[in-house]
């Protein structure tokens, strides 16, 4: 029997590192919402047409795309742990640039290295987490992801909120030049400039967290890797797991990346890419990158559509919280189900009202529902999934794909949304996302299998090889 103050110290040390991986997920939120609070601002003091505007916000998302890609042979190559540390890097210089940018194309430049940054964690963090930690924490665990990006847009909007009001109370205050600019007069600026602290935070804490020991086992560094593994499970259980990791990395020694393509591995692969793409094509990031802008097309101002923002940010939280306690214990499945049909349902609501002509709140509270249903399943689910059912040798890779079909579906959603509300109504855009949705279900109860409780490893088999670790044996 083992040590029960031993497991709880392993339990506590799980969640401090989960936690500090799962801080790119706070600056993927604050980021994501960021670029919200300055689009009436940036628009008009640049005079930009619909598709500029459009560009302004998706360019980070694009960046994002192609960071996400990149991002799966670079932790494959240096490393988990290094990654994360470049991801901060870029984006604490993201934050600093954007604030000081001196034209539209530098603002654009540091934009786009942000997403670069931002890109590179969304692929990493999951993949980190997923590798750490044992299988009755894994789903949790990877939803601390989500819940800290949730965390990360509630301090953005109360950041925004809270710049916003002194600038308006302040417009007449005489005041030193530099802070008269950057918090009044151009106050988009210190948006962005706020940034910079919790990018600094995640650069120093993650200093302080191991390498991934799956990644030292396909480095050949089995000592290492076995170290690593003990911190979070009994002595035991981390000679089981290495010799787990060791057996699939025998059996996968051929495996290579083009056989993601092949009949081999294509299952997964197409499974990951279509539920990414579902999630993040359900209307989210036209929530997330234009919930202000939707609130002033349902009768509120500039002030008022951020404090219903603000509300989105709250449910957000509340709403991942639920799913840090279901995820592992209804499984990844069934959680997934619940949360379609609910966003379905709220997308007919969203659109019946704003075609209805009814404006006002409303509108906040039938988009919070959609939130509601987004956060508790949609949005960790698939993080969660993608970042457990690849083999080994390919993992990293397999997860850029599946981070990047994230991006590409926000990137041109994103891009869109402009020039769709500028050719049609709102509430048609919104029963275009219910209508998506409904494709939804087929991919779930044809293709997804449960994978709750289940090592690694044990999934990859599942796919894969059945009983090969056994003959290997």
């Amino acid at each position: 029997m083992g040590n029960p103050n031993s497991e709880k110290r392993s339990n506590s040390y799980l969640w401090f590192v989960s936690t500090v991986a799962a801080f790119g997920g706070l600056l993927f939120g604050y980021d994501a919402v960021v670029v919200s609070g300055t689009v009436s601002q940036v628009e008009t003091q640049f005079s930009f047409s619909p598709a500029e505007l459009g560009f302004y916000v998706s360019c980070v998302l694009w960046a994002c795309m192609l960071g996400s890609a990149i991002a799966g042979w670079i932790a494959d190559r240096f490393g988990r742990k290094n990654t994360l540390l470049a991801a901060a890097a870029l984006l604490l210089v993201s934050a600093v640039w954007s604030a000081t940018a001196g034209s539209v194309t530098g603002l654009l430049i540091a934009r786009i290295i942000g997403g670069f940054g931002i890109g590179a964690a969304t692929m990493v963090c999951p993949l980190y987490i997923s590798e750490i930690s044992p299988e009755v924490y894994r789903g949790r665990m990877v939803t601390l992801f989500q819940l800290t990006i949730t965390v990360g847009i509630i301090m953005c909007v109360f950041a925004n909120w809270g710049i916003l009001t002194y600038a308006q109370g302040n417009t007449e205050t005489l005041l030193p030049h530099w802070q008269k600019f950057l918090f009044v007069t151009e106050n988009w600026r210190a948006m962005y400039l706020a940034e910079a602290l919790p990018a600094i935070i995640f650069m120093a804490t993650a200093f302080f967290i191991p390498k991934s020991p799956r990644w030292l086992m396909q480095q050949g560094r089995k000592d290492e890797a076995l170290a690593v593994l003990k911190l979070f499970n009994s002595e035991q259980k981390a000679k089981e797991t290495v010799d787990e990791i060791e057996c699939t990395l025998i059996v996968d020694s051929n495996v290579k990346f083009g056989d993601l393509f092949t009949k081999k591995l294509r299952t997964p692969l197409i499974l990951a890419i279509l539920v990414c793409f579902m999630c993040e094509a359900s209307g989210v990031s036209v929530v997330f990158y234009y919930g202000p802008q939707i609130f002033e097309d349902a009768g509120f101002g500039l002030g008022g559509s951020l404090g219903g923002f603000a509300t989105i940010a709250i449910v957000n939280f509340i709403a991942t919280l639920f799913a840090l306690r279901f995820v592992d214990s209804a499984g990844r499945k069934k959680l997934l189900t619940v949360g379609v049909i609910g966003t379905v349902a709220s997308h007919f609501l969203i659109g019946a009202l704003f075609l209805g002509g009814v404006t006002g709140w409303p509108i906040v509270v039938a988009i919070n529902i959609f939130v509601a249903f987004f956060a508790c399943a949609l949005g960790p689910v698939k993080f969660v999934l993608t970042s457990e059912i690849f083999p080994n040798k390919v993992r990293g890779k397999a997860i850029a794909i599946s981070t990047f079909t994230i991006w590409a579906a926000s990137a041109t959603v994103a891009y869109l949304f402009p020039i769709m509300r500028d050719a049609m109504s709102t509430g048609f855009i919104f029963l275009a996302f219910a209508a998506e949705l409904l494709i939804f279900f087929p991919v779930i109860y044809r293709m997804m299998p449960e994978t709750k409780g289940k090592t690694i490893e044990e999934i990859e088999r599942s796919w894969f090889h059945d009983d090969a670790c056994k003959k290997v044996s």
